[in-house]
């Protein structure tokens, strides 16, 4: 056996190394239809891209959340409701519009 190539073969890591440069991450926050929504945006200098979002209702309650599941392309939007229910949307505003509205009311 090549212990080269094996799959267990493990590599020593020096906690002490640099580990370069770490994207920005900003969360900004804005109120629609009462809800909170949270976006959290990686590298907002270059080339922003949300990672998700999260709304809550006006008493503070879980809505849902919303992602991209092509975040290369920013496409392809889904919502998860707090009730662990799926949905796809046509796009980041559909998403935030649908939680702050219809599945603001659960």
């Amino acid at each position: 056996m090549n212990k080269a190539n094996s799959p267990r073969t493990v590599h020593v890591i020096d906690p002490a190394a640099d580990p370069g440069p770490l994207p920005e991450i900003t969360v900004p926050r804005f109120v629609e239809n009462g809800c909170t929504v949270t976006a959290v945006i990686i590298d907002p200098a270059d080339r922003q891209q949300l990672l998700y979002g999260v709304v809550t209702r006006p008493d503070g309650k879980l809505a849902g959340s919303y992602y991209p599941a092509d975040p290369v392309r920013c496409d392809h939007w889904r919502i998860v409701t707090a009730d662990g229910t799926h949905y796809h949307a046509a796009s980041e505003y559909h998403a935030v519009e649908a939680l702050t509205t219809t599945f603001a009311t659960g």
